[in-house]
């Protein structure tokens, strides 16, 4: 069973013996590049700690899986990386038995800032729980394995979908969106290179990013939408997609 966490980037995934915490797009470590472009912002890694908290616990989840881009730098690593990583992803050890990292495109050389109880899985994926409840995740930025797209329902992160609205006055505002889609099995694994027979319809979750500070590209404003492989394939049709802001809110 896979629930949204009211008013949160969050989902809780249970297979029916635990509960599980997924949240995606960290960023970790983003205070850095606004600084660069000449913004002055506090760190944000407590109060997503808080966040996290706050809902494993009233959730009562014993696990934690992050879908990438947990560091906010690409293509290497940077010394604020080194001193928010190890500790932030030590406290999170201390909150759940257990922790899982899916890398995102920002996650390059991300292992060794891990401490070794955190699993970190491919870039293609994992699949959570097993029997008849099965989730596949992926952050986006990659194709899944085959055995993450056959599960059905796939979580995915990385497209940072807003919407965009307006006041009274014409002040435009945005806020993060759910995105709730649907795919044939047989199309999409083609179009992923898979070889099979496999039939029948999956569901896939785009997620909101966790951290409040990253931007987002509007979902309603024309323009074009396809994030990542899965998105840009063609065989989610994101015209029909169920859109939903963090309060619910039904926007499409």
């Amino acid at each position: 069973m896979l629930k949204v966490v009211p008013g949160e980037a969050a989902l809780i995934f249970s297979d029916g013996e635990a509960k599980t915490l997924l949240v995606s797009d960290l960023h970790l470590g983003l205070e850095k590049e606004m600084a660069k472009k000449g913004f002055s912002l506090p760190s944000y890694s407590v109060k997503m700690l808080e966040r996290i908290k706050g809902i494993a616990e009233k959730a009562g989840a014993e696990r934690a899986v992050i879908l990438g881009d947990v560091k906010h730098s690409v293509g290497k690593v940077e010394d604020i990386d080194w001193s928010i990583l190890p500790w932030f992803f030590g406290t999170l050890l201390d909150l759940f038995s257990s922790v899982d990292v899916v890398p995102g495109n920002h996650d390059g050389g991300i292992k060794p800032l891990l401490p070794p109880r955190v699993k970190l899985h491919a870039s293609d994926g994992a699949v959570l729980g097993d029997g008849d409840e099965k989730l596949g995740v992926s952050h986006g930025h990659a194709w899944p394995s085959a055995e993450v797209i056959s599960t059905g329902k796939m979580v995915i992160g990385h497209s940072h979908f807003t919407y965009e609205m307006r006041d009274g006055l014409g002040a435009r505002s945005r806020e993060s969106v759910w995105l709730f889609g649907r795919y044939d099995l047989r199309e999409l694994l083609a179009k992923a290179g898979y070889k099979t027979r496999k039939r029948g319809k999956g569901e896939l979750v785009v997620m909101p990013p966790f951290n409040k500070m990253v931007g987002g590209r509007p979902i309603n404003r024309g323009e074009s939408l396809s994030f990542g492989p899965i998105l840009s394939s063609g065989s989610i049709k994101l015209g029909e997609a169920d859109i939903f802001l963090l309060d619910g809110t039904r926007v499409s």
